[in-house]
């Protein structure tokens, strides 16, 4: 059947010649072969075919016959040399067997559909770990403020030798447990830190205020933790006073805040929020970044007390 101007032709045609073997369509003009083209029946007796010298189109539509040609079983009389495209025009002379049309590039709209859906996953993705590591973020911009400050080489006029205590400890009750079995031991127990409790190291027989004036005396910084307990109690609204005065006169890195939790609206008090509001304050989060915490709180301990910060020459 070589040598024809068919281009084209009805998907039964071939329908009533299944036991066909050998089918020679040279010199067609054919510009697409697709799956209608030849019925399942046909291709599974046909042993050879030729379709050389026709004027292909390197298109889209040509996807599953390029497929067709590498994986079919049939003989292929002249191929690949002779099965080249002539359009478009930058595709003119390119044989099929190195046109590679994908399936992405062929259909677009399924291009922009998983652009589209992989950006609301690479956002939903990062709304989640913001969630999840703000507290994190959060400690190691602080950390990074900590080490800014130490590379520019402020003076401390305080130090931590002319103390007893690095730091003075503030906490309600309810927060006891964490602060003796976790907060107080790492610092003390790994970094050699010495930090002033009540429930330790307060005089017994003497006033709770007594006791309060005499050690903050003693200690170099005074750290706060932080929670809605603490946030509640009367007693802890008291030291906040004390600790506010201790800022006053010696500057926001006097303070180390930690934060347990969120304190919620009804328990925030004007004292607390003033003081949260001047001085940065640390979250502790248990787990992913716990120890950017840990990291973060050593470097505040060891921080220099300025007052006025004054800068190396």
């Amino acid at each position: 059947m070589r040598k024809n101007r068919i281009y084209g032709w009805g998907r039964d045609v071939f329908a009533q010649v299944a036991s066909l073997q050998y089918l020679d369509l040279r010199h067609y003009l054919i510009r697409v072969v697709n799956e209608t083209s030849f019925q399942p029946a046909l291709l599974a007796n046909l042993k050879t075919i030729n379709l050389a010298k026709n004027p292909f189109a390197c298109t889209c539509e040509q996807i599953w016959f390029v497929s067709w040609l590498r994986q079919t079983n049939i003989t292929l009389l002249q191929y690949p040399k002779r099965y080249y495209c002539t359009a478009p025009e930058n595709y003119n002379g390119v044989l099929l067997k190195d046109y590679n049309p994908s399936f992405l590039t062929c259909n677009p709209i399924f291009l922009v559909v998983i652009s589209i859906s992989a950006l609301a996953c690479l956002l939903i993705s990062t709304m989640i770990i913001f969630l999840k590591c703000n507290t994190n973020v959060k400690n190691f911009l602080y950390l990074l403020t900590v080490k800014q400050f130490r590379r520019q080489g402020y003076l401390p006029i305080l130090n931590s030798d002319d103390y007893e205590y690095h730091a003075f400890v503030v906490y309600c009750d309810e927060n006891r447990m964490w602060v003796h079995d976790d907060f107080v031991k790492k610092p003390e127990n790994e970094e050699g830190f010495k930090f002033c409790i009540h429930h330790r190291d307060f005089d017994v027989g003497e006033s709770i205020s007594g006791n309060i004036d005499k050690f903050l005396k003693k200690s170099w910084k005074v750290v706060v933790i932080m929670s809605n307990a603490f946030a509640k109690s009367e007693w802890c609204q008291w030291e906040v006073d004390i600790i506010q005065e201790r800022r006053r006169q010696q500057g926001r890195d006097a303070l180390l805040l930690v934060m347990l939790e969120n304190i919620t609206s009804k328990n925030m008090t004007s004292p607390l929020r003033t003081l949260l509001d001047s001085t940065p304050h640390l979250r502790y989060k248990k787990g992913i970044g716990e120890n950017l915490f840990w990291s973060a709180v050593i470097a505040d301990l060891g921080k220099a007390v300025g007052q006025p910060p004054i800068s190396e020459l």
